[in-house]
Parts: structure tokens; sequence; C-alpha cells
């Protein structure tokens, strides 16, 4: 065959009884030979004979574009990523060194260069464009340039969905870039704790953040949210990148089902939901990473604080679930002593959710019990532990690609794990347009529910002899998770 035409080869060959046609789309499945090849000589030809030039170039160009999708997956060049994949593991922590002596002019911090790297990418945004922006504010324009753009995608008339689906997409062409703020902001916040833990064998990275006290009244008091969020961005270098650094993870969170991208409350400038907690000295952000040679990748977040179970659940949507009882029933008394509680919990099924957030995937209400620790909580000031989030910090293809959700799933088990051997319940709000299905897809799975994980609706009655309350509207209906020690 030298004509390598795409037409039926009529011209008679060696041992061939037949007629065929030449495929020019694909390799031959038999033999890998290219696609100019004919089928009836595949057939003629040893196993293993070496594919035709056409053929080996087509392995190689497609070799090379998986290449490069998974080296900006990682955050690096392509030529940076075929270094490291033939390199032994010395060769590797040398080429991590060369690459970091790269990035960095003498003397300069690695915050530095990420400015200028930044400010090549077009994001720097600078008042005075003859004046050299320092580069911890590169990196924060940086962040909050991405983080308005996609924020505008929620004030443009959309659907809230397709905001947050549209919000996931271009995150994740984005994705590389994050890494980069990332691996500048991290470092210049300053985490208040670091460890090391392990999941399955898998060792990762943890960092914590505590929230910090605002001079000027006491937690929430006296102070508004706004205005202690712009004192600790204003008083420090470690406060600026803090309040960056959680600019980058809301915006790393998105996803179709959730979005994190705008404010907590009404606060502004809006700096994503997870900037609040830096100013409640009760919260705390918890970081997890896998460590690589091109630095941390964020796994996952969990957002926590240390409060009364009542004030938690007067803290989820629309006030929670038991804003319709009357002041007085707080106060103690007879109508205090006879209040009961119960949690009207989902019946798990592979149905669950399937069809949206249905009141009969619920428990019955006349098979509901009264729990006497949920009414000895409610009625105490005793701490439980408030999960105001628990998110990945990757798209989905790049999550599954390296393998973190054994990270992201394990962290939450760690912590449901600690909370049941110190005594500590934990309350958290199960969001997004269908609870009832995050709750069947991540919070029912066996190894959360054998600890006492529970998911359903906090129910109330002002005595044993009347009827449970009556709930609020569909809509501002919490569905929690709740696990008692």
């Amino acid at each position: 065959l030298k004509s390598w035409s795409p037409w039926p080869v009529l011209a008679p060959l060696p041992r061939i009884a037949h007629i065929v046609c030449v495929c020019v789309e694909r390799p031959c499945l038999k033999c890998g030979h290219g696609s100019e090849v004919a089928l009836a000589e595949c057939v003629t030809m040893p196993r293993g004979t070496p594919a035709p030039r056409a053929a080996q170039e087509m392995a190689r160009k497609k070799k090379a574009v998986r290449e490069d999708r998974q080296a900006q997956a990682h955050g690096v060049s392509s030529a940076q990523f075929r270094a490291a994949a033939v390199a032994t593991p010395q060769r590797r922590s040398s080429l991590k060194r060369a690459w970091q002596r790269a990035k960095e002019p003498p003397h300069a911090s690695p915050v530095a260069e990420a400015g200028t790297v930044l400010a090549k990418k077009g994001r720097l945004s600078v008042a005075d464009p003859g004046a050299e922006a320092s580069e911890l504010d590169a990196a924060v324009n940086s962040a909050l340039k991405i983080h308005s753009e996609l924020l505008q995608l929620f004030s443009s008339g959309k659907e809230w969905c397709d905001a947050c689906e549209m919000a996931e997409k271009r995150t994740a062409e984005l994705y590389s870039e994050l890494l980069d703020l990332f691996r500048v902001l991290f470092p210049a916040s300053a985490a208040d704790r670091q460890s090391e833990e392990s999941i399955g064998g898998r060792a990762y990275s943890v960092a914590e953040i505590q929230g910090r006290l605002v001079e000027g009244g006491k937690e929430g008091v006296g102070v508004p949210l706004a205005e202690r969020m712009a004192q600790l961005r204003s008083e420090s270098a470690d406060g600026l990148a803090r309040d960056a650094l959680c600019v980058v993870l809301a915006v790393l969170a998105s996803r179709k089902d959730m979005c994190w991208l705008e404010a907590h409350d009404t606060e502004v400038p809006v700096r994503g939901y997870f900037a609040h907690a830096l100013a409640n000295a009760h919260s705390s952000l918890r970081i997890s990473m896998l460590n690589s040679i091109w630095g941390p990748r964020p796994a996952s977040l969990l957002v926590t604080s240390r409060v009364p179970l009542r004030t938690a659940l007067e803290n989820t949507d629309s006030g929670g679930p038991l804003k319709e009882m009357k002041p007085e029933m707080w106060l103690g008394g007879q109508a205090c002593e006879t209040l009961q509680f119960a949690m009207q919990e989902l019946e798990d099924s592979d149905d669950l959710g399937a069809f949206g957030t249905l009141i009969e995937e619920r428990a019955l209400v006349r098979t509901l019990v009264p729990e006497p620790k949920l009414r000895e909580l409610l009625l105490s000031q005793v701490e439980v532990l408030a999960v105001e989030a628990y998110a990945a910090l990757a798209p989905r293809d790049a999550a599954a690609a390296e393998g973190l959700s054994e990270v992201i799933q394990g962290e939450f088990l760690l912590l449901l794990r600690k909370a049941k051997a110190d005594g500590v319940p934990v309350l958290l709000q199960l969001g997004g347009r269908n609870p009832h299905l995050l709750a069947r897809k991540v919070y029912l799975r066996p190894a959360f529910t054998e600890l006492g994980l529970r998911c359903g609706y906090l129910r109330w009655r002002p005595s044993a002899e009347g009827p449970w309350a009556r709930e609020q509207k569909a809509e501002d209906r919490v569905c929690l998770g709740l696990q008692l020690p």
C-alpha cells in the first residue's frame, strides 16, 4: 500500500483473498498500526511489528496533550511536569528547589515573586501604573478580582442554581491560577496551628486559623461584623492575607450544588461566606492539604464554632426551627419544665432526595419519641461544635484525578470521632437546594452514621399532652445533622 489511499484497495496483495477498506480515523485495534494501513495487511503482519511513523506521531501528540493537562492541574509548566515525571525522588527534590530558586529573585520572598507572576497574567490591579505594587497587594488584588468576576453571576438576573453551575465551570478554568494564589496567601496568613494527619495510609497536612476578638466590645456585640473584618485586615499583613485567603477558598469551593461566594450576612465589602469566622474568637477554619513538589494543594475546609446549642440553631437559615417558641418558655418555670424535643429523622433509602425535598421522606410524626438529652442541651449553656461549612477545595475533575475525596471524607470523619471522644455534640445545617439528596450522598454514609450522626428536622411541643408544634413553611424549614455524645 504505497499510495495510502482512503479508498478500497483493488490491487491484488499477498495473502489477501478479499477486498478491504482502509480506515483513516483510528489506529488498528489489533496490532496498533497507523490508520493508513489496511485491515487486511494487519492480518498478515506479525504481532508487535513497529507501527508506521504517522501512528507513532499521533501517540506522541496524545501523550503531550495528556501531560499538558496534568501539568495545568498541578499549576506548573509542561516542561517542569515532564522533568519530574521521569526523575527519581532525589531528583524531584532537586528540581523543586531549582524551581523555587528560579521563582525567587535574590533576597525576595515567595510572596514577592508571586506578585510578579500574577501581574504578568493580567490580574494585577494597581492604582498608579507607574508604581510597583507590593507583592502581597498583588495577590490580594488578584483574588478580589476573580471573586468579583464570579460574584457578578449572582447579580445578573440568573437563577441561583444556574449561577452556581457557571461559577463551578469558571473555577475549573481558573484552577491553576487559584493554586498560585493559595500558595502565596497561605504562608503569609501565619496559621495558628499546623499538624500532620493520615487517612488510609495517605499522609496530608492540616492548618488551623483561629478567629480573633476585635477590641471594642464582646463577641458580636457593639462592633458590626463588617467593621470587625475591616479592622483585622488593616491592622497587620497576616490579617490582610487571611482575608484574601478566605476569598480564594470561597472561589475554590464553588460547586453547582452549593456556592460560598456571597456574604455570610450583610457585610460589605463581600469577602465570601468563610471570612466572617476570622472576626469571631469562637470560630476556626481547618484547611487540609496534600503536599507535592509543586507546593500545597488544598483539599477541604471545615469552618466550626463553639457556641450553645440554642445559639447555633438561631444562626441557621430563617432563624432556626425554634423561632416560633414564645420567649417565656426559655425563662424557667412550669412552661419550661414540660417542654419536649425530638429529632424527626430522614428515612435513608436509595431514592432519598431523588425527587426533591419531600415531606414523605421523614419519619412519621406519631413515631417521634421525646429526647431528654436534647432538652437538657437546649436549656443549658453547654457548648456544641457547630459546623458552619464543610466544603471541597477543588473542582470535581481535579479532586478525582488527585484522589482528594479520601482526604475530604476523612477530615469530617476525624471531626466526628474527636467530638465523640471529647463528649461534645455536633450540629450542622444541610444546605443547598436539595438537603435530602445531600444527606444521602454525603452525611448518611455508614462511616458517619455509625458514630451517631443523624439527619432530619428538630420538633418541639409544649407538653406531653399536646401535639408537636406546627412547622414553618416548607422553604424555611431547616434540615439538620446532629451527633449527640
